[in-house]
């Protein structure tokens, strides 16, 4: 596999590699995703039907409720969230489910934003590496 490494701004940390799930498009989890299986339940989304179960999950950014956070720990708890969260700007609604779960359930979901140069790399993408001990990513094709 190719890969290239990217510069990122991290806002939780982990160690993780998997596959990549890719929007070029905003998501909110409320009302988006079934919280007990981690699939896109959203006929208009363009990620209708897949799953983020132990993937990276990459949208531009986050829309809607305060309940994403909710969300995220129910997938957590239900052992079907995503591995790792990409965004271009990460917002507390989003941030509240990876930094909660970190605490209560001791699992690390890594969050990060990348430049709308990088994000764009992301697109056709197979895997997605994080480290916790920098800041940036490593993309597989």
């Amino acid at each position: 596999m190719e890969k290239v490494t990217v510069k990122c701004k991290t806002a939780v940390y982990g160690n993780v590699r998997a596959e990549l799930l890719y929007a070029n498009e905003p998501m909110s989890f409320w009302g988006t995703v079934d919280p007990q299986t981690g699939t896109i339940r959203d006929n208009r989304h363009s990620l209708y039907q897949k799953n983020m179960s132990g993937k990276v999950l990459a949208f531009t950014t986050p829309k809607g409720s305060s309940g994403t956070g909710l969300i995220i720990l129910e997938q957590v708890r239900c052992g079907c969230a995503p591995a790792a969260i990409i965004n271009l700007r990460s917002d507390p609604v989003v941030l509240t489910g990876p930094l909660i779960a970190k605490r209560f359930y001791n699992v690390s979901i890594p969050v990060v934003n990348l430049s709308e140069e990088d994000y764009a790399k992301l697109e056709g993408a197979k895997e997605v590496e994080f480290h916790d001990d920098r800041d940036e990513i490593d993309i597989y094709y």
